[in-house]
């Protein structure tokens, strides 16, 4: 975000960690020397350094003083709460992922059929509702890519933000899909050297693995000009939502541009009727994004009330759309309106299978509205775990779905073959044993992806674009 004195964030983005704490900046030595002065030795030892995961690496000098001064902590930036969220929302798409096949109750909701176990529980079923997760991220990223404009149309400094628009739009396609092509393409190579198994019918239609069908699958994963927001495919049918994403993001950029030198209330008003159309031709997902841009708006605008106890009625109001919000996070996928708490649905718009997006939508939009205000709940996503979480996000999601069908159906599988799954009890210790030995793993694999890929990946960005930028008078 652009904040005084957090110069660094003008180049964060939505659902894109940060570079690693105390990374150099600095120009890397040529690779022509580096490789002279590496001996295999050297060249070992790195690679195991790299592989160690990045919470167990040394702290920087200037925190260890800071703290044996007794000075206080670096204050986080305005949103960083936000990658917090994005984390732990990372997360739960995970295990959902993870949850669904060994246990498909989850699909449905507490009480259909007399299913009464405890996970089912509207708010208990949180921790697994990826669905409405993408729904949050799609929020969380219009809120993020558009909040420092939006602080710069008020102060109109329309020169920074028309340069700094520019720049996030050249780089938002290679940040986006640059990893996601890098995590395909692991797919793709264990589908060939058999580590995952290749079905021979893929949506219904016969499938054969090849090369052609890798590229096929690429085009697809980059695809904004088709309108569907999901497609599934085989090498990594978790990412239909980065095209969305991208397309969101193209969307609240050229809001950011016509929207730029308007008053505040013409914003409002035509963000808002777009929101209301998009939602009502299905465009759950622009909808998201231009609600993230709206709650950016008003996090701008809006002042905190001076009356303390008006605060605390103010404070009462937004917690309880916050566990309005949660609790339509938790709308469940099959039979939604046979569902106990749920059946309201089935007589209020929209009245087909629509409703669940929308619903999921709805949810997530009171859930992450009502936190920018709420210091206290922003306090939790700025702890530790969720901070590192936030870091790792768009790694863990990218890499979770081939993990599952790799080392974690192989954990699955032998802990079924030791312990057994005959049984309510068997099957639940199994599955318990998979997921304590498999998450270490994820979250390892995710945090060194983040460090091997995500980040060159940032770093290439920035460089590709001071490459591709005309000098000064020159067109």
């Amino acid at each position: 975000m652009y904040l005084p004195g957090h110069p660094n964030r003008e180049d964060e983005e939505s659902l894109l960690p940060s570079s690693p704490t105390g990374a150099r900046t600095s120009s890397p030595p040529g690779w022509r020397k580096t490789l002279r002065s590496c001996s295999p030795r050297a060249a070992l030892w790195r690679s195991l350094t790299f592989l160690k995961p990045s919470f167990l690496g040394r702290r920087s000098p200037t925190s260890d003083a800071s703290e044996k001064s007794g000075a206080p902590a670096k204050k986080p930036y305005a949103t960083e709460y936000l990658d917090g969220v994005r984390g732990v929302a990372s997360l739960i798409v995970f295990i959902l992922h993870w949850t669904h096949i060994p246990y498909p109750a989850v699909n449905s909701g507490w009480g259909y059929k007399d299913n009464r176990s405890f996970w089912l529980l509207p708010f208990i079923r949180i921790i697994y509702s990826g669905a409405a997760m993408v729904s949050v991220f799609f929020v969380v990223s219009g809120f993020v890519l558009s909040h420092r404009f939006i602080q710069r149309m008020h102060r109109r400094e329309y020169n920074e933000l028309f340069s700094g628009l520019t720049s996030l739009t050249f780089r938002r396609a290679i940040r986006l899909f640059l990893p996601a092509f890098a995590s395909s393409t692991l797919a793709f190579l264990c589908a060939c050297v058999g580590i995952v198994n290749v079905p021979k019918k893929v949506d219904g239609k016969p499938f054969e693995h090849s090369l052609n069908s890798y590229l096929e699958y690429l085009d697809m994963e980059s695809n904004p000009w088709d309108w569907a927001a999901d497609f599934s495919g085989f090498y990594n049918p978790q990412l239909w939502s980065i095209a969305v994403e991208f397309r969101g993001s193209m969307v609240v950029f050229l809001l950011l541009v016509g929207l730029a030198k308007t008053r505040t209330a013409v914003r409002l008003a035509v963000e808002g009727v777009i929101m209301a159309h998009s939602f009502g031709h299905k465009r759950w997902d622009v909808a998201l994004f231009i609600a993230g841009m709206t709650l950016a708006e008003l996090e701008v605008l809006l002042k905190k009330p001076k009356n303390p106890s008006g605060r605390n009625l103010v404070n009462a109001l937004l917690i309880l759309t916050m566990v309005l919000g949660l609790f339509l996070c938790g709308y469940p996928r099959d039979h939604n309106t046979e569902t106990p708490g749920y059946i309201w649905s089935k007589y209020v718009w929209p009245l087909t299978a629509y409703r669940r997006r929308f619903w999921l939508a709805i949810g997530a939009m009171l859930f992450v509205g009502p936190m920018v205000f709420l210091p206290s709940i922003q306090s939790f996503f700025l702890t530790r775990p969720a901070r590192y979480l936030g870091r790792i996000s768009f790694a863990l999601y990218l890499v979770h779905g081939l993990g599952n069908r790799t080392i974690g159906k192989w954990l699955l599988n032998t802990s079924w073959a030791y312990i057994g799954k005959e049984g309510y009890w068997s099957y639940a210790i199994s599955f318990i044993v998979s997921t304590t030995l498999y998450f270490p793993i994820v979250l390892w694999a995710s945090d060194v992806f983040w460090r091997g890929i995500d980040v060159p990946s940032t770093n290439f960005a920035r460089w590709f674009e001071k490459r591709c930028a005309a000098p000064e008078g020159v067109r």
